[in-house]
């Protein structure tokens, strides 16, 4: 994990902070501002690998070699202290906020750089938000903190302001899981007309890929989950159900942010049809690449109104979501409503 993968896209900002590595000038905190979450986490871990090498100061790059590196690189760093959204709501709470800020608190073995991580720091609730500045304001010696996010303006100003900020941009979303799964051939499919048996199909085809996501959901958390709170919880009953409790909460939230990506692209599909709708030419729609799907998507006033209308079924989805109506009916009754033969028009919001 090194910065150097990074080069090729953001060659000014690893320089910089290459740079700060050579000069032993590593700030205390960073925002990490992107389009893309996984990214930012990408090259989150990259900087602190880059940060917490030993042998780094020459040349700026982690080494792989030391023993940091090796620790970081098996997930295995004792002073890397992650805070990340663990509930269906997606709020970092002020408990949660409390707690990594004790873990940072913590003595570092041998001298190392202690890491304060958060991702997605636009899920921290208003009170985590004023009691993290009190951290950023006199963090613990030998830390570095970094916090990555794609909605900067839901931080505070203060905290924005303590912290360098790096743009880590690429100024067009890529939906990944989307790709890889065939998400976006199901929803070519998914039209006006199309009828009962094509929304069912499609239903069931979705359903397979949440269930895959689930399935990428625990495997992530199990290939990061820290073996030694197990060893420590051998015979402890107590301790074993809260690690079982913890390590559910982690999987759930893993998966709800895979599946809001999965939505995110769903959301994006239809915007679209309803821009090409509008008259907006091919050459500027922001994912031509869905073109080559949905080739017989119309325009005009009736289409345009059409897609309105999907578009605000699919919002209606997104919202029961939030409000934990059961996943499978929510979206059956979109493909219900987008697919039937008469459909009726959506509530007016």
């Amino acid at each position: 994990m090194s910065l150097a993968e990074f080069h090729s896209l953001f060659p000014k900002t690893c320089y910089f902070l290459e740079q700060a590595k050579i000069n032993e000038r590593v700030g205390q905190a960073y925002l990490l501002v992107g389009d893309q979450p996984e990214l930012l986490h990408r090259f989150a871990m990259a900087w602190a690998q880059t940060a917490a090498c030993t042998h780094g100061n020459q040349t700026g790059i982690a080494c792989m070699k030391c023993r940091s590196c090796q620790l970081i690189q098996n997930n295995s760093y004792t002073e890397l202290y992650t805070l990340a959204p663990l509930s269906k709501s997606r709020i970092i709470t002020i408990d949660a906020m409390r707690e990594f800020e004790n873990m940072l608190s913590l003595v570092s073995s041998a001298g190392r750089l202690k890491i304060g991580l958060i991702s997605e720091a636009e899920c921290l609730g208003a009170e985590a938000q004023n009691a993290f500045l009190k951290t950023l304001e006199e963090p613990p010696p030998r830390t570095m903190l970094l916090l990555t996010t794609t909605r900067p303006r839901q931080l505070l100003p203060t905290i924005r302001s303590r912290c360098q900020t790096l743009l880590l941009l690429q100024n067009k979303q890529e939906y990944p899981l989307a790709q890889q799964y065939g998400l976006f051939e199901i929803l070519a499919r998914i039209k006006r007309q199309a009828g009962i048996k094509v929304a069912m199909q499609s239903h069931a085809d979705i359903q397979k890929i949440l269930s895959s996501l689930r399935q990428e959901a625990e495997n992530s958390v199990e290939e990061n989950w820290d073996r030694r709170w197990e060893d420590s919880a051998d015979g402890n009953k107590a301790l074993q159900k809260k690690l079982d409790e913890l390590r559910t909460v982690k999987i759930e939230s893993e998966y709800v942010r895979m599946r809001e990506e999965l939505l995110d692209a769903m959301l994006t599909w239809f915007q679209q049809r309803l821009l090409r709708a509008a008259g907006v030419k091919d050459e500027l729609l922001p994912h031509p690449e869905f073109l080559a799907l949905d080739k017989k998507s119309k325009t005009g006033e009736e289409a345009l109104q059409t897609c309105e209308q999907d578009l605000l079924w699919m919002e209606e989805l997104l919202r029961a979501l939030k409000a934990n109506v059961d996943e499978s009916l929510a979206l059956e009754v979109l493909l219900l409503s987008i697919c039937e033969k008469n459909p009726q028009a959506p509530r007016k919001r």
